[in-house]
């Protein structure tokens, strides 16, 4: 099994989602069988409004990430499962900016337990001091939804997520890999890891605005590894990485017309993996 892992070198729109379609598709033109995963995503309500409002009127909850992952996957695996943890953020008023609130600006949690019969809990914040304009339109989810759970303090969100988080994660992971020979997983933000349980890789991609480098699977979860053990429970972001690693090889990629980007990334990406991936 091919193991890729896709990670944003800088912290927003770095480019992490058409990455990893390119190597979904060069993954199969290489004969693999491959399939996306990205254990953890959010999205906000006001900038995503389009896929935020669609999933809502089916009663779901997912990202624009998950669902172009299992476009690209060629799967019948639903976008919970490609993204089992979905977090969905508000955009709070100016007023609010500055003010320090106990809780993150979220609105909720959506966690999909895959398994012969999907179990999906939601976690929603209840401290938020303004509306978030989904208030019509999370009806739906609640009903769909096995368990919806108040979250008032931080202690009861760090209790949601040390109960859901990693089993959902786990029970997608497993459910994929009994499916598809190939894997590659999507990390979030600028996170250098997105699952401690990623333990074998094959090939690390870094994406970043105009450019695309390969690093060393072994070293980068090594890097990974000795930063965790040094600062602890707080998540690993690629900037901690970056200064132990040297890429085994980049392309640059141009700024090139939103249609032609898969058309301009995909040899490039081809290229790196036939450079890096053990054969």
């Amino acid at each position: 099994m091919v193991k890729i892992l896709v990670v944003g070198l800088s912290k927003t729109d770095a480019g992490k989602t058409t990455v990893a379609q390119a190597a979904l598709h060069a993954l199969r033109d290489l004969g693999e069988k491959p399939c996306g995963f990205k254990p953890k995503a959010g999205n906000n309500i006001w900038y995503d409004f389009d896929v935020v409002k669609e999933s809502l009127a089916q009663g779901r909850l997912y990202g624009k990430d998950a669902k172009l992952l299992r476009q690209a996957s060629q799967t019948d695996l639903t976008e919970e499962t490609i993204t089992p943890v979905h977090r969905l953020w508000a955009e709070p008023p100016t007023e609010f900016r500055s003010r320090v609130m106990e809780l993150p600006f979220f609105i909720l949690d959506r966690v999909t337990l895959s398994g012969e019969q999907p179990r999906t809990v939601v976690s929603v914040n209840k401290t938020l001091p303004f509306e978030h304009g989904a208030e019509t339109l999370l009806g739906q989810l609640y009903v769909n939804a096995e368990e919806v759970l108040p979250i008032s303090t931080l202690k009861d969100l760090r209790m949601f997520e040390h109960r859901f988080f990693e089993q959902a994660i786990a029970l997608a992971h497993r459910a994929i890999t009994k499916r598809y020979d190939s894997l590659v997983y999507e990390s979030y933000a600028d996170i250098a890891l997105p699952w401690l349980e990623i333990t074998v890789l094959d090939l690390v991609l870094g994406v970043e605005p105009g450019r695309v480098a390969a690093y060393d699977p072994h070293k980068w979860l090594d890097a990974c590894g000795l930063s965790r053990e040094i600062h602890r429970d707080v998540e690993i972001s690629t900037a901690s990485i970056l200064p132990l690693m040297k890429p085994l090889a980049s392309h640059r990629v141009p700024p090139v017309m939103r249609d032609g980007v898969q058309q301009e990334l995909e040899p490039r990406i081809h290229s790196l993996l036939t450079q890096t991936l053990p054969r």
